[in-house]
């Protein structure tokens, strides 16, 4: 079993912020003009919770992820904003300050925070073994020999499900089906225990039966280690089964945050309450849902703007069922409290003027 921090350093640090990012806006400068893929992201995450960050394909989810850890490619880079994070001495760091290529932020990377890609077989190196690549984690942010760096690499493959650990530790990732590809991206990313695990929808492309391992797996590692986890996924049943809090996020913006209750019992924005909608159900056939089941799957009409035709006002309104002509249209929705623990982008509940207009809170 591999060393992890006892529950009394669990306990002092559990209501520590562990992550904070504030405002972050990450735009791509091409030839044909300037992609927003985040324009205005904020949240944050505390020590031994699970942060889930949910919307359609092109809405900007993994652009952020990979904000954090300042491995956005180019022609993309942070244009404004922070990203602080506390060190294991407690010390809090802005990302953002840091060169992205510099030795500061490669300490970082994989030793304080690391993230599972969204496909392994793109991720993983297929002219080394796995276990060379879960070494290479291991011997750059520890003081250890190759020796003790290969042993502890056994250890890691052992823990995290798969068979054989110390003959498939020398075998290539081509060798090895989606599922185990998948735990040696888990193996790789918790080698060095960080505080951090960002999760890029790491059960994409997996059978029901491994993502629910895959899942499972996740979680008891966090529940032993007592690291936070960010967890992006367009699967609301993912969310609603490992998720504290809920960033909902469209055309890169964050418009609706909070607990996973408030979300799911209680959402706010129409973008939300759609994608609510649209999750199958599976309904019992008595005389008060008989009709229903007659019915077809509802589907959020339209699809996500092109990035460099990006609508004027609320980025949502060609696609609202709530839309409101000349106020939806014209001004650009901020951040309204919905409750303690609940914020939402939406001029619903803005603030209105004598006339029952909303107001524009940004002027």
């Amino acid at each position: 079993m591999l060393p992890t921090r006892t529950k009394l350093d669990q306990q002092l640090t559990a209501d520590e912020r562990l992550l904070d990012v504030k405002d972050v806006k990450t735009h791509f400068f091409t030839d044909e003009g300037v992609v927003k893929a985040v324009d205005g992201v904020s949240l944050s995450l505390k020590r031994g919770q699970t942060l889930c960050v949910v919307g359609e394909s092109g809405c900007g989810k993994s652009v952020a992820a990979r904000s954090i850890l300042r491995i956005v490619p180019p022609p993309g880079r942070i244009v404004s904003g922070a990203i602080q994070f506390r060190q294991r001495d407690g010390h809090v760091i802005d990302l953002t300050a840091m060169n992205p290529r510099g030795r500061d932020i490669r300490r970082i990377r994989g030793g304080e925070i690391s993230m599972i890609f969204q496909e392994p077989m793109s991720s993983l190196s297929p002219v080394h073994t796995v276990g060379s690549q879960i070494m290479e984690a291991i011997l750059l942010h520890l003081p250890v020999t190759k020796r003790e760096a290969r042993k502890r690499a056994v250890s890691l493959l052992d823990m995290v499900g798969i068979p054989r650990p110390g003959e498939l530790i020398d075998a290539y990732s081509f060798e090895l089906s989606g599922g185990m590809r998948q735990r040696a991206m888990i193996a790789i990313a918790l080698a060095c225990e960080p505080q951090l695990l960002i999760a890029d929808e790491p059960t994409t492309a997996l059978d029901v039966t491994t993502q629910a391992n895959i899942l499972d797996l996740i979680r008891d590692l966090q529940r032993e280690s007592g690291m936070a986890v960010l967890f992006i996924t367009h699967d609301l049943g993912v969310v609603a089964e490992i998720a504290d809090d809920v960033v909902v996020m469209y055309l890169g913006r964050d418009v609706e945050s909070g607990t996973v209750d408030a979300i799911f019992h209680d959402p706010k924005h129409p973008y939300t309450r759609a994608l609510l909608q649209s999750i199958p159900r599976y309904d019992s056939r008595d005389s008060r849902s008989a009709a229903h089941d007659k019915r077809r799957l509802y589907s959020i009409k339209g699809t996500v703007p092109h990035p460099f035709d990006r609508p004027t006002g609320c980025p949502f309104h060609p696609r609202c069922e709530d839309f409101i002509a000349g106020t939806c249209d014209s001004i650009d929705p901020q951040r309204f409290s919905a409750s303690r623990d609940h914020s939402v982008r939406c001029l619903l509940y803005a603030e209105t003027d004598e006339d029952g207009r909303a107001k524009d809170s940004s002027s």
